[in-house]
């Protein structure tokens, strides 16, 4: 047996397999930068045509209040195309605004069905936040998460800013500083007793505002007032009363919010519906900062979660960011 020929041998093949490895290792590294280099070629043109449909789709939303126009009050949305913006009551859209009772439909469940399915075709991810400016309301994230993609440069991100009416719609009587003066002629109970006549001084001005109350909304809503805080121990007081009970008793306005459902309570008594009246004692020299809203919020909604600010329209970034699945 020849063992110097058979050690030739076998050190020959051992060199030949190293090579051959070496050689698949090159050819899988070159092929895979010919790879990466087409990926730079078409990644930039896919993010170009992703930022366009983003921007498209957020347009559409902020000015399009979808169809049916008010199907926030579906409870099916198989046939909604959807929009988000608001429809006044002239049914005119109002451009650049955002349904707060659309937003929380897609919120509760209906982001895929309406957005990610009929919208995206199920070819893009993206979510929705509403940031709104002012920091006592906080931010809204609906839909996937996808800033913890890894490659963060094929993340499309569109901002517009747009007004939000978030629970506006609760309020059965809205007093803040712009629209102070629409009050100077509103009706009053008082105003026909002239020994109950509400007089104003050279402190105090009266509020006054007209609204109806039912039976079977006091069975589905708390009423609360709600007050600025520069509204609070200012010397401001309150009066709730009805077309039928006069009342003169002033209450101190000391809490930012306060409930009336024993008030309306002992209003209605056995009635099914009564006019009334809330009157307001605000201090002269601190008017432009007296902000009160009387809102009726179902039973079912967690009321330690609003303030004041929830009342009104606000301005607010709409951020929608996408990427491709």
């Amino acid at each position: 047996m020849n063992l110097s020929k058979d050690s030739y041998g076998i050190t020959f093949s051992t060199d030949l397999l190293l090579v051959v490895f070496l050689l698949i290792l090159v050819l899988g590294i070159v092929a895979n930068t010919i790879d990466s280099s087409n990926e730079k070629i078409i990644n930039p043109l896919e993010v170009a045509e992703l930022e366009r449909i983003t921007n498209e789709v957020v347009d559409s939303l902020i000015n399009n209040p979808g169809t049916p126009s008010h199907w926030e009050e579906l409870i099916n949305f198989n046939g909604v195309n959807p929009g988000l913006a608001i429809e006044n009551s002239a049914n005119k859209t109002i451009i650049n605004t955002i349904s707060f009772k659309k937003i929380k439909i897609l919120d509760n469940g209906e982001y895929n069905n309406l957005i990610q399915n009929k919208i995206f075709n199920n070819r893009i991810k993206s979510s929705i936040t509403i940031y709104p400016i002012d920091s006592n309301i906080n931010p809204m994230i609906i839909g996937e998460d996808i800033s913890s993609l890894n490659n963060i440069s094929n993340i499309v991100v569109v901002n517009r800013t747009v007004k939000c009416d978030f629970y506006r719609e609760l309020a059965i009587v809205s007093i803040f500083n712009s629209n102070l003066n629409s009050y100077n002629e509103n009706i009053c109970n008082h105003e026909t007793l002239t020994n109950l006549n509400h007089s104003d001084s050279e402190n105090y001005v009266w509020i006054c505002e007209e609204f109806k109350i039912t039976k079977k909304d006091l069975e589905n809503n708390d009423y609360y007032l709600f007050f600025s805080n520069d509204s609070i121990n200012n010397g401001n007081n309150w009066i709730l009363d009805s077309i039928k009970d006069i009342s003169m008793i002033e209450n101190s306005i000391n809490n930012d919010r306060i409930i009336l459902n024993d008030n309306f309570n002992n209003i209605l008594e056995n009635k099914s519906s009564m006019i009334c009246y809330i009157h307001f004692r605000a201090n002269k020299n601190k008017l432009t900062n007296f902000n009160v809203f009387l809102v009726g919020i179902p039973k079912d909604r967690n009321v330690d979660e609003l303030n004041i600010d929830y009342f009104k329209e606000q301005d607010c970034y709409f951020v929608m960011k996408s990427s491709y699945n």
